[in-house]
C-alpha cells in the first residue's frame, strides 16, 4: 500500500472515529479523489475488519473488541516493528524501570520482557497494558489521567502528576516522525506535551521507530535529536543519520548494525 492510500485510509479511520458513518461522495470530495478510489480503499479497509462496508459508505462494526485506530496503528508496517521491538528488547537488563509510550512499536517490545526479571514498567496506555498484566514477575505502574478512547491511551493533569513523581527510569518513545533538522515531532498536541515531560523526567531516551518515520517532520515538536541516547530502527539510515549519531553521541541501532 502507497503511502497516499495509506493516508486515505487514516483519514477514513478517523472520519469513522468521530462520526460512526462515512459516505463515499464526501469521503471523496473531501480528499479531491474519485469514488472508485474511496471504494477501493473501503474494500481494502473491511478486509483487514476495521471497517463494515454498507450501501454508498461504511460504519464501524458493531462492538469491535478494540478501538480500530489503535488496530489500524497496530497492523501498519507490523513486520518492521517487530524488528524494533525485538532490537530494542535487548538494551533492557533485570531490575531495570523502564517507561513504554502509548505507541504500536512499544507494543511490539512487550513478548520480549518474559525473559527478564524484576522490571518496573511505567505505561499510559490501556492496551499496552492488556499485554502486560499476565508477566507477573514485573511490576506495572499505569499513570491514570483522562481515557482517550480512540487512542487507549491517558493524558492530561493527573498522568502527568504521576510521571512527575518519578525519576531514573528508562524511557522508550516513538513519534510520528524524526527528522535531522526538527528533531522528533507529532501531529497529536496532547501527547506531545505528555511525551515532553516524560523525555524531561527519564534517565535515558530510546527512540524506536520503523524506517517510514524518518525525514517527515510532523507539526508539533517533542525533542531535539540531543535528547536522544539511541535510536532503534529496522534498517540502516542514510550516511547524514550516521554522522549526526557520531557528533550527537547517539548509538544507532538496526539489524545489519547487530552483526
Amino acid at each position: 500500500m502507497g503511502l497516499l492510500a495509506e493516508k486515505r485510509h487514516r483519514y477514513i479511520l478517523d472520519k469513522l472515529s468521530l462520526n460512526g458513518r462515512i459516505h463515499v461522495p464526501e469521503i471523496a470530495k473531501e480528499l479531491a479523489v474519485t469514488e472508485v478510489t474511496i471504494r477501493r480503499d473501503l474494500a481494502a479497509l473491511e478486509k483487514n475488519g476495521l471497517l463494515k462496508k454498507t450501501y454508498g459508505g461504511a460504519v464501524f462494526e458493531e462492538k469491535p473488541d478494540i478501538d480500530v485506530s489503535v488496530h489500524f496503528r497496530q497492523t501498519r508496517n507490523l513486520n518492521a516493528k517487530k524488528i524494533v521491538g525485538k532490537l530494542a528488547s535487548k538494551l533492557i537488563k533485570n531490575g531495570d524501570n523502564i517507561y513504554l509510550e502509548a505507541g504500536s512499536t512499544c507494543n511490539e517490545i512487550i513478548p520480549y520482557l518474559s525473559e527478564y526479571n524484576s522490571l518496573t514498567i511505567i505505561v499510559n496506555s490501556l492496551h499496552l497494558m492488556s499485554r502486560l498484566h499476565e508477566q507477573i514477575q514485573h511490576k506495572v505502574i499505569i499513570t491514570g489521567g483522562h481515557y482517550r478512547p480512540r487512542t487507549m491511551d491517558m493524558i492530561g493533569p493527573s498522568a502527568q502528576t504521576a510521571i512527575e513523581q518519578l525519576a531514573g527510569f528508562t524511557a522508550f518513545t516513538g513519534a510520528d516522525d524524526i527528522s535531522i533538522d526538527a528533531g522528533i515531532s507529532g501531529a497529536d498536541v496532547a501527547t506531545v506535551a505528555f511525551t515532553k515531560l516524560v523525555l524531561k523526567k527519564a534517565s535515558k531516551v530510546i527512540f524506536v521507530g520503523d524506517h517510514t518515520k524518518f525525514d517527515n517532520p510532523a507539526l508539533y515538536k517533542i525533542a531535539d535529536l540531543d535528547r536522544l541516547d539511541y535510536i532503534v530502527t529496522d534498517t540502516a539510515p542514510n550516511e547524514d543519520w550516521h554522522s549526526l549519531a557520531r557528533e550527537k553521541n547517539i548509538q544507532l541501532i538496526y539489524p545489519s548494525a547487530e552483526k
